[in-house]
C-alpha cells in the first residue's frame, strides 16, 4: 500500500463530497493543485493520486487517464463547503481552456 492510499484510508469524517470529472488530463490536474496547496499545508501525490490536508479537512484525488475523482472531507457541513469552494475555485483556475466544472454529492454519515 502506498504511503497516500495509506493516509486516505486512515480519513474518516463525518460529512464527505464526492466528484467526477472527465475529459481533464488527471495527472496534470493532481499535479498542479498538490503543487500549489504544498506551498501552505501538506500535500502529496503520484502521477495517479494526490492527497491535500487542510486544517479542517482533507481533499483526496484519484486519477485515471482522463477521469479524476475527488473525495473530500470534514467534521462539518461548514468545514467541508469550504474545502469544496477552494477545491472549486483553484480547479477552475487550473483547468484553463477545459470546458469543465465540478458537481459535488454530498454525504453526511
Amino acid at each position: 500500500m502506498s504511503t497516500i492510499n495509506k493516509v486516505e484510508a486512515e480519513h474518516d469524517s463525518q460529512f464527505l463530497a464526492f466528484s467526477t470529472v472527465i475529459h481533464i488530463d488527471s495527472e496534470r490536474m493532481i499535479r498542479r493543485l498538490c503543487k500549489h496547496f504544498a506551498h501552505k499545508v501538506n500535500a502529496h501525490w503520484s502521477s495517479d493520486c494526490g492527497h491535500i490536508e487542510f486544517d479542517m479537512g482533507f481533499c483526496d484525488m484519484n486519477g485515471s487517464g482522463d477521469q479524476l475523482d475527488l473525495r473530500c472531507g470534514a467534521n462539518s457541513d461548514a468545514e467541508l463547503k469550504e474545502i469544496i469552494d477552494c477545491i472549486d475555485s483553484h480547479f477552475l483556475r487550473f483547468a484553463q481552456g477545459v470546458e469543465c466544472s465540478l458537481q459535488w454529492n454530498l454525504m453526511n454519515s
